[in-house]
């Protein structure tokens, strides 16, 4: 199983400080939107493994996909 990647809990807590200070949202608010795009969000840790191209890619496809900016 090399292709697993796990994706920490100290992982996610950097994304959603990253994730709610680009949205302007609580840590609460944007934890809830990792979980709501998770398979993207688990895609690109495999694609990227750092936060901070993973916060890049997801905010991307967050902004596409809810048409936001």
């Amino acid at each position: 199983m090399k292709d697993e990647i796990l994706i920490s809990d100290k992982q996610i807590a950097k994304l959603a400080k990253r994730v709610a200070k680009t949205f302007s949202l609580d840590e609460e608010e944007a934890i809830s939107t990792i979980y709501e795009e998770w398979e993207v969000v688990e895609a690109l840790f495999h694609a990227h493994t750092k936060v901070k191209a993973v916060h890049r890619h997801l905010v991307d496809v967050i902004n596409h996909t809810y048409r936001i900016a």
